[in-house]
């Protein structure tokens, strides 16, 4: 059989959390680590686009830029000229 790996993780932080999930859920601390590794890695994985839904974000990206260029610049969201002094409208 051969030989299992080890990590060893110094933080007590650690350890509370991992021997905490460990009291609640009745599985070894270890078990407990991998699972939150696993979660972890599976979280992080990056979606690879099809050629499709590429070609959509690219068309999105393009129309977002082609409207910034043809966007008034004098619009600004200030409104107050529609409120009085207390903040109501006019």
């Amino acid at each position: 059989m051969p030989k299992q790996k080890q990590l060893n993780v110094r933080s007590d932080e650690a350890y509370e959390i991992a021997s905490r999930l460990s009291e609640r859920t009745g599985r070894p601390r270890s078990d407990v680590v991998l699972a939150a590794l696993l979660s972890y890695a599976e979280a992080k994985k990056v979606k690879k686009l099809t050629p499709k839904e590429r070609a959509f974000v690219d068309e999105l990206l393009a129309l977002a830029r082609r409207s910034a260029v043809a966007a008034d610049r004098r619009m600004t969201s200030d409104h107050a000229d529609l409120y009085d002094e207390r903040g109501l409208p006019k």
